[in-house]
């Protein structure tokens, strides 16, 4: 009698073609040509190879951009707008001069706020959320009113607060 009654959960029938490869059990590989051209695998690594793909690409990006929380635009108080002003004076005199503006650049923290642009939202033109930016401040102009601070370009009335470092 063999040491496997069943294979699995099913019984192994009496004459088992393969009961011998069955009753061999596990290979063992130590020092052989086997084992040198084929290590063990670090656990943590044959994990990677078991885990889940994204099978839809930006579908993950999709879900949680539904669980952004947006909401309406604020509108700063007369303290916060005379703060807001004061920076915009100071931003605008360090930068209004191109090449003494690159001799020394300003850097600064924007906050403000972003409409949302997500086409399936419900907050979509209507709502958005607050955010921050810090970088090189290039431009500031009063005639269009907008901020130029790295890749961004913010209208002054989106403007919450101004930190320049």
């Amino acid at each position: 009698m063999s040491k496997h009654s069943e294979i699995g959960s099913v019984p192994k029938p009496d004459r088992f073609r393969y009961d011998a490869v069955l009753n061999s059990g596990k290979p063992a590989h130590h020092g052989d040509a086997f084992s040198i051209r084929h290590p063990r695998m670090n656990p943590g690594k044959r994990a990677k190879i078991f885990a889940p793909f994204a099978a839809l690409r930006g579908f993950e990006e999709e879900v949680s951009a539904k669980e952004l929380r947006y909401e309406p635009k604020r509108d700063p108080d007369p303290d916060e707008l005379y703060e807001l002003n004061e920076r915009l004076n100071k931003l605008y005199l360090a930068v209004k001069n191109g090449h003494s503006a690159k001799q020394n650049p300003v850097c600064a923290s924007v906050e403000y706020y972003q409409v949302c642009e997500d086409l399936h939202s419900d907050a979509y033109g209507c709502n958005g959320k607050s955010v921050t930016v810090t970088g090189i401040v290039h431009r500031v102009d009063p005639e269009q009113q907008l901020l130029y601070i790295e890749d961004s370009v913010i209208p002054f009335s989106l403007l919450y607060r101004i930190v320049i470092h």
